[in-house]
């Protein structure tokens, strides 16, 4: 399952300070790593979530479950009932862009992602390297607007100012 990148970065900062930390000896090397939980907790602070990129990444996670689900289905390979369902619902298009419902397509292309490996036998080796090709340039697509979400830190502003 796909986790949002806050979660990722407050999980992470969360196990270096309560899991990591207590464990390290010395002080400096302590002070070092609590100096690490404190840049992440910032970058945690400078997600800024864009409704155009949240509904770009809904639309490019149903396309890509879209896909998916149709290769499969071309191939009388498994597709688990809640994705065909996750796709009518979609389909209806009274869906609001919100955190939500991407963290909902997250789960839903993750899901998508294990049926077709579980049924890639089906798949002859061209159309296997079809799919896998175009699922790795959605989760690029996804990860690219996700960097997309970090407000600018106050240096860039900085520098961006100067010319």
């Amino acid at each position: 399952m796909f986790i949002s990148a806050e979660e990722y970065l407050q999980r992470i900062s969360y196990a270096l300070e309560h899991q990591i930390a207590p464990l390290v000896e010395s002080d400096h090397a302590r002070s070092q790593l609590l100096s690490a939980v404190f840049l992440l907790d910032q970058l945690t602070d400078r997600i800024d979530y864009k409704p155009d990129i949240i509904k770009q990444e809904i639309e490019t996670n149903c396309e890509t479950i879209r896909k998916v689900v149709d290769g499969l289905e071309q191939r009388e390979g498994d597709v688990p009932g809640e994705l065909k369902a996750f796709l009518e619902e979609i389909g209806g298009g009274a869906w609001i862009p919100d955190l939500a419902l991407r963290r909902r397509c997250d789960e839903m292309l993750s899901m998508a992602i294990d049926a077709y490996f579980a049924a890639r036998d089906r798949f002859d080796a061209a159309s296997a390297y079809a799919m896998e090709d175009m699922l790795l340039g959605s989760l690029t697509q996804i990860a690219s607007r996700d960097l997309g979400m970090f407000k600018p830190s106050t240096s860039q502003k900085i520098l961006d100012s100067r010319g």
